[in-house]
């Protein structure tokens, strides 16, 4: 449990390194290799994408408060609130720093180090994918149908660039961010938030009623 302590911040930083290095040599100043500029569409399925992972984060929450760390939903729900902060608090970091402009903004995906908040990564793929991978991680092998939950990220990176919130790169580096923030809380199975527990756990509310 040292060691994986030990190795989660490395872990954070080369996640975080690799996603800074890779999105600006991947979207040329001229659009022509990944990068492009869609047209705008937020109505219809696509009107749900700020709901998801709002709705993702209380589900985690509410979850890990009601069953507790004694049993693997609740842990696994710990992992994802988890998953879903750390996750979410890096993408901010990140679009202070790079600084990209959105598709809304400008045609051109080579604008970085604006001087303000940027679109890189998305923080809705982020968060999505924090979410859900630790639930599929810890459940695939019993149910393999927890796969289809990898639907909602793949929905987010659709909608997010159809909304032109997000150049293609930024929504792939949100789900690269998320899945490894999230695998690596569900390989660690002992969320940082234990530590903080009396004696290590939390009963739950299920417990109380």
């Amino acid at each position: 449990m040292i060691q994986h302590g030990r190795r989660a911040p490395a872990l954070l930083v080369a996640l975080l390194a690799l996603c800074a290095a890779l999105a600006p040599a991947a979207s040329r100043a001229d659009g022509s290799f990944i990068d492009r500029r869609l047209s705008k569409d937020t109505g219809g399925i696509y009107q749900a994408q700020d709901a998801v992972p709002v709705g993702l984060a209380l589900l985690a929450g509410g979850c890990a408060l009601w069953e507790g760390t004694e049993n693997k939903l609740g842990r696994t729900c710990w992992e994802s609130g988890e998953s879903i902060a750390i996750g979410g608090l890096s993408a901010e970091a990140l679009q202070l720093i790079t600084g990209r402009r959105s598709p809304s903004d400008t045609g051109d995906p080579g604008h970085w180090f604006s001087g303000s908040k940027g679109s890189f990564p998305s923080l809705h793929v982020t968060v999505t994918t924090a979410a859900v991978t630790p639930v599929i991680v810890q459940f695939v092998r019993d149910d393999p149908w927890v796969a289809a939950l990898a639907l909602l990220p793949a929905y987010e990176m659709v909608a997010r660039v159809k909304a032109q919130e997000h150049w293609q790169t930024d929504v792939l580096a949100g789900a690269l961010l998320g899945a490894g923030v999230g695998v690596y809380e569900a390989e660690r199975n002992s969320p940082f938030v234990f530590y903080l527990l009396p004696r290590g756990a939390f009963a739950g509310f299920s417990r109380r009623f």
